[in-house]
């Protein structure tokens, strides 16, 4: 009888712990008037509860409502932005948001990129002069865009006659809800993640973002097959993914205030800023502050190996606040 009642106790502390062994998998796909195109805000309607250590398998769609299309043109698909926008909507067509049970402000929301399932097209585009947005916002005139065919396979494409590029897909935008009282654009990164565009979120990679609100209210959209970076023409290869499976963990026992990732080989830091200085900045102080409280090291100690050992890249360079991110190899320590 007490052995019985001893296994009953270990099955229920199993059950009940986060990532526990009996977590659920949940399905969630959603058609165009189904995705959230709005701001990012702290007060927007779950569209599925999950538990702790729960799955999610969903899709994502093409941006601009899921309209954006390779068979567009440039004036299509502008005209299609500039209503959304006039409209007072995001570009974005987001997936969610997830309502996670037992995540409070203050706690870090971990989310496993577990698959991702990229579509059969993809589009790259570049905005005119007049707009003043990318890497070299000069010397464009006008508008251009490039429809883009996976191939069968979904592991590459032929971008032009003897230029074939590998598939490396990765969602650009993961967002938690801001702080309450706050509404921001969903196009730009902060703390709360959202359009980081960074392209190590790969497939095996860990995401940790600071839970603002009850239940921390994520979101996913901007899906990408793949992209360099700092993004600099503004877009990547702008996809849809027909399968994107993601596991949520809250985690209690961390403290942040901005969003870093785990790859198998690396730590990732990350800063956002609308001067790429400051971000840099934001980007070797979190990195500094990672390797104090969790590698026991000096301030001194932290900044010098971030000097010796730490390689920053700049993320992205086009979505109002840029990027830079950290690669922190777990291969110097011990």
């Amino acid at each position: 009888m007490v052995v019985a009642l001893l296994i009953l106790c270990a099955l229920a502390i199993l059950f009940l712990a986060p990532g526990r062994a009996f977590a659920r998998t949940h399905s969630f796909f959603i058609t165009e008037e189904e995705a959230y195109n709005g701001m990012l805000r702290a007060d927007i309607s779950p569209a599925l509860a999950i538990d702790d250590g729960d799955t999610v398998v969903f899709n994502t769609l093409m941006l601009f409502g899921g309209k954006l299309s390779p068979e567009m043109t440039f004036d299509e698909m502008f005209a299609v932005r500039n209503g959304m926008i006039e409209k007072g909507l995001g570009t974005y067509a987001f997936t969610g948001p997830f309502y996670i049970n037992g995540a409070e402000p203050g706690d870090v929301l971990e989310v496993r990129v577990k698959r991702l399932v990229p579509g059969k097209y993809a589009a790259n585009y570049i905005y005119p002069d007049p707009l003043g947005i990318g890497g070299l916002p000069e010397g464009f005139e006008e508008g251009w865009m490039k429809g883009i065919y996976l191939s069968e396979d979904r592991k590459s494409f032929e971008f032009a006659p003897g230029v074939t590029i590998p598939v490396r897909p990765f969602l650009g935008a993961m967002a938690v809800a801001p702080r309450a009282g706050e509404t921001l654009p969903p196009a730009v990164p902060g703390y709360f993640g959202g359009n980081m565009d960074n392209k190590e979120l790969v497939e095996g990679t860990t995401l940790y973002l600071p839970v603002n609100v009850p239940g921390a209210l994520f979101m996913a959209a901007d899906a990408h097959a793949v992209q360099g970076d700092g993004e600099v023409s503004i877009a990547a290869a702008e996809t849809y993914f027909e399968e994107a499976e993601l596991k949520f963990v809250v985690r209690k026992d961390m403290k942040l205030t901005y969003p870093m990732a785990e790859s198998p080989t690396h730590w990732i830091t990350m800063g956002f800023h609308k001067d790429l200085d400051e971000a840099m900045k934001i980007a070797i102080r979190e990195s500094i502050a990672f390797l104090m409280r969790e590698k026991k090291l000096s301030r001194e100690e932290a900044y010098s190996l971030c000097s010796l050992a730490v390689d920053f890249h700049v993320t992205q360079v086009v979505d109002g606040d840029k990027g830079i991110h950290g690669m922190i190899p777990k291969s110097i320590f011990i």
